[in-house]
Parts: structure tokens; C-alpha cells; sequence
């Protein structure tokens, strides 16, 4: 567990902070992915499927796959509703305050073009929530939760999903929001772990993350693409 829990972290770190402009920083990037996407391969015979392609190997009265869908999409709407108001709020003008730092990310990293902007934010939305929830609540957490038990597995969990996030935030708003914002995602994280182990499934958590990070791409788009 600690290379899971630390290499998307120091991953971040180098392409966000240390290195974020040229080949490096997003050979970094793109490595992140394959990082998230191979490595629970290798655990695959001590773990199984069950909370992939069916639900997990415990026996539990688990919701129909009608609730599953409706409460994916029921909290990533809610999450997305709650993220519009705080843009109407201060809050939403300090963001625009520092779209700057958010605009000289996507430069470093080579997303500016509304081209590669799109590109970029379909595989965020579509496949990357898929991946996150994969990797963070299907491996990490239900991996966590044998080894600490569900509550310490929940709050590592969310704690870990949250790291990368930190230094993204950090390096785009002032450290009291980016500290703000940080909590809000491991609030994330949290409810996505509690949606799994209810559930018994991933598909729930992604689609909840991914009508999330659509709310979030438009966000981006128009903060980066507005400043043309």
C-alpha cells in the first residue's frame, strides 16, 4: 500500500512543482496514469473482480442497479450544484482572480488549444474518473479496509486521493483556499468510499465523479479559454 498511496503524490509533485513546463513534466503526467491504470494488475489474484465487473464477494443486501445509477448521478449532480453556487460566491472570485496560474499550468503542460483542452478533458471526464475510482476506492480502499479496518480505511483513503490535489491547488490559488478546496475533495473521496462500500460496485462512484469533473472541466474551460 505505500507506493500506492505516495507515487501519485510524488508524481505531482514533479510535474505540477518541480519540473511543470516541457517533456518532463508531462512524460510525469502521463506516467501518473499509467502508474494508476498497471499497477493494481498485479494484485489482481489476491483481490478478484468483485466490485468490477459484479458486485464484491461479500454477502450484503446490496441496492438494485436502478438506485446504483441514481445516486451516482444524484450526488455528482449535487456536488456540481453546490460548486456552482460557491462561483457565485467570494469564493468563485478569487478563482477568477488566479486563472492566470491555471492558464500557465495548461501552457506548461501543453492543453492551452481549445483543441487539446477538449481532448484532454474528455479522457479526464470519461475515462480518468473511471480510473480514479479503480484505482482509489476499488484497490486502495478495499484494499485498506482488510488491513486497518473500514473507518481508517475510509479516512487514509480519502487522505491519500486528496494529496495529488493539494499541490494542484496550491500552485494555482492562495494556500487558505487551496487548503479549502483540498477538503472539499477528500469530502469527495469520503462520500465515494462510503457509495462503494454501500454499493459494491465502482459504477456509482464513477459516475458521480464524472459528472463532477464535467462541472469541473467547464469550469476550467472557461477560466483558461477567457483569458484570451
Amino acid at each position: 500500500m505505500v507506493p500506492a498511496l505516495t507515487v501519485p503524490l510524488l508524481c505531482a509533485l514533479i510535474y505540477y512543482v518541480w519540473l511543470p513546463n516541457g517533456d518532463t513534466g508531462r512524460g510525469a503526467y502521463f506516467g501518473t496514469k499509467v502508474w494508476i491504470l498497471v499497477y493494481p494488475l498485479f494484485f489482481f489474484s489476491l483481490i478478484g473482480l468483485g466490485g468490477l465487473t459484479r458486485r464484491e464477494d461479500r454477502k450484503s443486501n446490496w441496492p438494485t442497479w436502478r438506485v446504483v445509477i441514481l445516486s451516482g448521478l444524484g450526488t455528482g449532480a449535487a456536488v456540481s450544484l453546490i460548486g456552482l453556487l460557491m462561483v457565485l460566491t467570494p469564493v468563485g472570485d478569487i478563482v477568477r482572480e488566479h486563472s492566470h496560474n491555471l492558464v500557465e499550468m495548461a501552457d506548461g503542460l501543453g492543453f492551452r488549444s481549445p483543441a487539446r483542452f477538449l481532448l484532454v478533458a474528455t479522457f479526464i471526464t470519461v475515462l480518468h474518473s473511471g480510473m480514479e475510482e479503480y484505482y482509489w476506492r476499488w484497490f486502495v480502499y478495499g484494499h485498506l479496509r482488510q488491513m486497518v479496518g473500514h473507518w481508517p480505511g475510509h479516512l487514509i483513503a480519502a487522505v491519500a486521493f486528496t494529496g495529488h490535489h493539494v499541490v494542484l491547488m496550491a500552485q494555482i490559488f492562495p494556500l487558505p483556499l487551496a487548503i479549502f478546496l483540498s477538503g472539499l475533495v477528500a469530502i469527495g473521496g469520503l462520500i465515494w468510499t462510503l457509495m462503494y462500500e454501500w454499493h459494491g460496485s465502482v459504477l456509482g462512484c464513477w459516475l458521480s465523479h464524472l459528472v463532477t469533473d464535467a462541472f469541473l472541466m467547464i469550469v476550467g474551460y472557461r477560466l483558461i479559454m477567457g483569458a484570451e
